[in-house]
Order: structure tokens, then C-alpha cells, then sequence
């Protein structure tokens, strides 16, 4: 008869709710099945994470390159940018002498002392503007420097980068390649465990594992799920330490019962028995 209900039970369809009672034929070999299928589940979820995150990863490395040819980018412009303004003043210096050279021409035509001073102001105003322009071209000079530095070492920053984030990129790859071997490896092993558990188990615990809750299946210690940290009833707790598997009334979690994980108590330790004095010679 109670093979006959295990049977029933293994091709049901109900699904289980918090507190039904499981018990199938096989039970021993399905929960040890499921144990390996949430520990299988949880180096997945884990694995899938990294495979998720390697994007991200290669993401960062061309966000790191763009900064540095940024860089590079930046310090030629300024450079060019300066060698522009040297030009500038170049001409402007070339105009200003032009200019004072064509006022001096001019000075010996004038006529009046009036004429004269006029002119010779004109020129003292040009020659301040020409040491203004050559003040400012040794200015020049002086960034120019540094800016031509400065563009040598991005550069050889940015060669830098360009190597190490060439290496990162193929660790990378050849990471991928091995998670998703392991993925592979663990989607194989997960389909053999479930075929060694019924589906009505697999429902419950797929239904759990999928939750928020993350896992489908618990160990029951000290009348409580290691899962929820909830306590089980007394009934309950003495049903699943007789070997039924049950649903936790909380979270929902297959609970399971192992005497072998329970703490063993400490030995007791007997103290030595004190034994009676010897009386003491010519004492009666």
C-alpha cells in the first residue's frame, strides 16, 4: 500500500505547499541528488555572474585606452596650439619693426617739433610692443617645452597602456573560454542530477531556488531551518527527524534531517575517585 502511494506521489502534479509531507520511495537518493543540484545551481549562478561581468570588464579597459589617447590627443593640441600663437607673434614682431623702420623714414621729412615728437612717440609705442611680443615668445617658449614633454610621456603612457590592456584583453578571452567550458560542464551535471529527482520535488525546488530566496533546499537543526532561521513545529521536527522530508512553513525550503551533521556532545570526563588516607604509623 505504501508503495503504491509512493508511486502515485512520484507522478503526481500537485504542487507541494509549506508543510505538505514528501515522501517518495527513492528519497534518500533524490535528496542527495538535490543537494548536489543546489550546490551545482550555486557555482552557476556564480559562474554566470563572472560571464556577465567580463563585459563590463573589456568595457573599462577601452574606457582606460580612451582616456590615455586623450591624453596624447590633449598635449599635441596644445603644443600645436602654441606653435600657432608663436607664429602670430613672429608676425606681429615683423610688423612692429617694419612699422618703426618706415616712422624713421618719415622723421626726416618732418618740419616742426610737434611733427617730431608725434613721430618719435609712435615709435617708442612700437618698440614696447615689440618687447611685449619677445616676452612673451620666450613664455612661449618655456610652455612649448613643457608641452613637448608632456606629449612624450602620454605617448609612452599611452604605448604602456596599450600593451598591458592588450594582455588584460587576452586573459580575458581566454578566461571566457574556460568559464564557458565550466558552464558547459555544470549544465551537464545539473541535468543528470535532476533526472534523478522526481518532478514534483524539482518543482518545489525550482520554485524556491528561482525565488528571491536563492536556494530550494534546507537542513533542519535545532527545530529550526538553516534557511530562514524560522522555527519548526514540534510535530514537524519530530516527523522530519524520523527521515520525512517536509516544507519549511516559512520560506518554503525542502527541509531535510542528517544525524551525522548534528554536534556531538563532549565526552564526560570522570574524575579520579580519591582513595582513603593510610593511618599514620603508631596511630590506632
Amino acid at each position: 500500500m505504501q508503495e503504491k502511494w509512493g508511486q502515485e506521489a512520484l507522478h503526481s502534479t500537485a504542487r507541494y505547499r509549506p508543510g505538505d509531507i514528501l515522501q517518495i520511495p527513492t528519497m534518500k537518493t533524490e535528496l542527495e541528488a538535490l543537494m548536489r543540484l543546489q550546490t551545482i545551481d550555486g557555482e552557476t549562478a556564480t559562474l554566470r555572474a563572472a560571464i556577465a561581468a567580463l563585459p563590463k570588464r573589456l568595457a573599462a579597459l577601452e574606457t582606460k585606452l580612451a582616456a590615455e589617447k586623450a591624453a596624447v590627443e590633449q598635449a599635441a593640441k596644445a603644443l600645436k596650439d602654441e606653435e600657432a600663437l608663436k607664429r602670430r607673434q613672429e608676425s606681429d614682431l615683423k610688423d612692429q619693426q617694419q612699422k618703426i623702420a618706415k616712422l624713421r623714414d618719415q622723421m626726416s621729412n618732418v618740419k616742426t617739433n610737434e611733427e617730431y615728437r608725434a613721430f618719435q612717440h609712435e615709435i617708442e609705442f612700437a618698440e614696447a610692443e615689440i618687447k611685449k611680443i619677445e616676452d612673451g615668445e620666450l613664455e612661449g617658449m618655456e610652455r612649448a617645452e613643457q608641452l613637448a614633454q608632456q606629449r612624450k610621456a602620454a605617448e609612452s603612457e599611452l604605448a604602456d597602456a596599450m600593451k598591458a590592456i592588450e594582455i588584460e584583453k587576452e586573459d580575458a578571452r581566454a578566461e571566457s573560454a574556460q568559464q564557458q567550458k565550466k558552464l558547459g560542464d555544470l549544465t551537464k551535471r545539473r541535468a543528470k542530477e535532476r533526472a534523478l529527482v522526481s518532478e514534483e520535488l524539482l518543482r518545489t525546488y525550482d520554485r524556491v531556488s528561482t525565488s528571491s530566496r536563492a536556494t530550494g533546499i534546507a537542513y533542519a537543526q535545532g527545530q529550526r531551518c538553516t534557511g530562514c532561521q524560522m522555527g519548526i513545529r514540534p510535530q514537524m521536527w519530530n516527523q522530519i527527524r524520523a527521515g520525512e522530508v517536509l516544507t519549511c512553513e516559512s520560506c518554503g525550503r525542502l527541509l531535510y534531517y542528517d544525524p551525522a551533521r548534528e554536534p556531538q556532545p563532549e565526552p564526560v570526563v570522570e574524575k579520579p575517585k580519591r582513595g582513603r588516607k593510610a593511618p599514620q604509623a603508631g596511630v590506632e
